[in-house]
């Protein structure tokens, strides 16, 4: 008798337990279906992708990310992306969204890389910056001009007028290759705005362009007053030459150095009464490579 109540307590404990144990089982389960975080599945890069890159299927695949995290314009399907170019760098695992990509039917080429409401401008890059490829693609700039002060002096100043311009491509090269190596190249293009475009034809036809590399992510822009050869003389200590060299020669005894034509011209004298004889001379006068004349007048004051 003993026994079977010794029994019957020992089945109800077991009983108990494995009630308790299905009931905490229940409860962990419900918790952590709860805790769950709705996922769903976007396209993303499978690989670093250069901005300009028709893409491929290759391109392209699936990733689940929670649903409040999904990018606005995720794609949803590979498929629809086959055959976009990318506008920008794309990293891999990045989603590939619409503001990463060319419009539909676009493609690849210079005019992805532009900025909407910027322009390209193809500028010719001198000798020693272009023949040692120091300026690339994605480079970033600033546009140096020399011109001439007025048309009366032959004075040149050079000036720092546009800065941290972005280079969209050099030569036919779009972007840098995958060794680092720079290319030599003739002419660079820039991405300008509308008036920065028609700023830069009017540089580049009265003087000489010069782009000048920035250091890598140095966004400072420095205000300058430009530099002429009197400002370097000065700097270096020397006297500034002179900005023009008038030699007038007297009316006897004309210096042929400098004055390559002296005409003198008798006034004519009135019937009544002769006027003062008036001698002129007429010199040349030179400015660089400039040359001006100038007429000179003696009167004589002598009476016949």
């Amino acid at each position: 008798m003993r026994d079977k109540r010794l029994l019957s307590v020992l089945v109800v404990a077991v009983i108990v337990a494995i009630g308790s144990g299905l009931g905490v089982y229940s409860v962990l389960v419900r918790a952590k279906e709860d805790s769950r975080i709705p996922t769903v599945g976007i396209v993303v890069a499978s690989t670093d992708l250069p901005e300009g890159h028709l893409l491929t299927k290759a391109d392209a695949r699936m990733s689940l990310v929670p649903r409040s995290a999904v990018p606005h314009g995720a794609f949803m399907s590979a498929d629809s992306l086959v055959g976009r170019v990318t506008r920008v760098n794309v990293m891999a695992g990045d989603a590939l969204v619409p503001g990463r990509l060319a419009p539909a039917g676009a493609g690849a080429g210079l005019e992805v890389k532009i900025t909407p409401g910027k322009r390209a401008m193809a500028v010719k890059i001198d000798e020693v910056a272009g023949l040692s490829g120091l300026i690339q693609p994605n480079s970033r700039v600033d546009v140096l001009v020399t011109v001439r002060e007025d048309a009366a002096n032959a004075q040149e100043r050079a000036k720092l007028f546009m800065s941290n311009m972005r280079v969209l491509s050099v030569g036919s090269q779009l972007e840098r290759g995958p060794d680092g190596k720079p290319q030599n190249a003739t002419t660079a293009t820039l991405e300008v705005t509308p008036s920065e475009a028609e700023q830069l034809a009017i540089a580049t036809n009265q003087g000489k362009i010069q782009l000048v590399l920035r250091g890598f992510g140095d966004p400072d822009t420095v205000a300058t007053t430009g530099a002429s050869i009197s400002d370097m003389m000065r700097a270096m200590g020397m006297a500034a030459p002179a900005r023009s060299i008038v030699i007038t020669a007297p009316a006897t005894a004309p210096t042929p150095a400098r004055i390559n034509s002296v005409t003198k011209t008798p006034a004519a004298a009135p019937a009544a009464a002769p006027a003062p004889r008036v001698d002129s001379a007429v010199v040349q006068v030179y400015r660089g490579d400039k040359i001006s004349r100038q007429r000179f007048d003696k009167a004589d004051t002598s009476k016949s």
